[in-house]
């Protein structure tokens, strides 16, 4: 935005006093006489009166608007920071800020047979984006700086006229600058807050994450110790059963207490051997009778086996 507004301004009109005098009296003939000395006077004085009030307008409209210039700029200056207030993080760019759309109001609904429940919604108003605010702000600035020029000099009731439309014009754009400049402001401080909000919530939403992921990978690691520890433990377990079952398992003939003896044909019959008396006569007994006095007798599970005879 250029400043078009001219500030060189005069408390005081410019012209000749006289020299208008005469000129007026030139020109104005009413009722078909001329004007008298005294009239042309009036008239000059109350024309200097009128120029001296609308330069004075026109100055303090022109200061205004190179202030609604200056705070235009510091606003659309303010709006490409993208470090917000509180925070160390950065905020995405205004501009690129979406905007919304209007939401109407929705009445309340009670339930009733058939019907369920709706609670009222209240009306949002749209929400202009990042980018249609700042053109806000530029547009109302292009329209105030081609407002017309305000002359600084003032001779004439004619001027006087121009004077007081060309202020009127710059006042209107002023203030139409002003309230884009302020619209931009309040939603860039809405914007701010906004993302710091979801910034906080991005940042909660890692740690929470980042906290689950670090159990996971802790339950996988106790997990996988357990099933470490359960593997030892059963390969200790087959080492040590295999290692009994090796040292009993052996061939050779097995030794009691008694001596030893060789395994004789299974029985056809069944139960406990009672081994028969000895004879009167002396003399072993039993199918091995005269064996070293060894008999034959059947265990528990049917099968023969020599036993020193009665």
């Amino acid at each position: 935005m250029t400043d078009e507004i001219s500030t060189k301004n005069t408390t005081s009109p410019k012209y000749g006093k006289k020299h208008l005098a005469f000129l007026i009296a030139a020109v104005l003939i009413l009722a078909g006489g001329l004007v008298s000395v005294g009239a042309v006077s009036a008239y000059a004085k109350e024309t200097d009166r009128q120029c001296v009030a609308v330069l004075k307008d026109g100055s303090k409209a022109a200061k205004a608007a190179k202030a609604s210039f200056a705070s235009a700029s510091d606003a659309l200056e303010a709006v490409e920071s993208t470090t917000l207030p509180a925070e160390a993080e950065k905020s995405r760019k205004y501009a690129e800020h979406p905007g919304t759309e209007a939401v109407e109001a929705v009445p309340a609904v009670e339930a009733s047979e058939g019907v369920t429940a709706v609670a009222a919604v209240e009306a949002v108003p749209a929400r202009p984006s990042g980018a249609e605010f700042i053109a806000g702000v530029t547009d109302s600035g292009s329209a105030l700086g081609k407002a017309n020029t305000i002359l600084t000099e003032c001779t004439s009731r004619e001027d006087v006229a121009s004077i007081t439309a060309a202020t009127a014009k710059v006042k209107t754009a002023a203030k139409t600058l002003d309230a884009s400049v302020t619209a931009l402001t309040d939603d860039f401080a809405v914007f701010q807050t906004e993302e710091a909000t979801r910034i906080a919530a991005e940042r909660e939403a890692a740690r929470i994450a980042a906290e689950k992921e670090a159990a996971r990978v802790a339950a996988e690691a106790e997990a996988a110790r357990k099933a470490a520890e359960e593997a030892a433990r059963q390969k200790a377990a087959r080492q040590n059963s295999g290692g009994v079952s090796s040292g009993s398992s052996g061939g050779g003939t097995k030794k009691s207490s008694g001596g030893g003896y060789s395994k004789p044909p299974s029985s056809g019959g069944g139960g406990s051997y009672t081994p028969p008396k000895r004879p009167s006569g002396g003399g072993q007994v039993g199918p091995g009778g005269g064996n070293n006095g060894v008999c034959w007798g059947v265990n528990s599970n049917g099968v023969g086996i020599q036993v020193p005879c009665p």
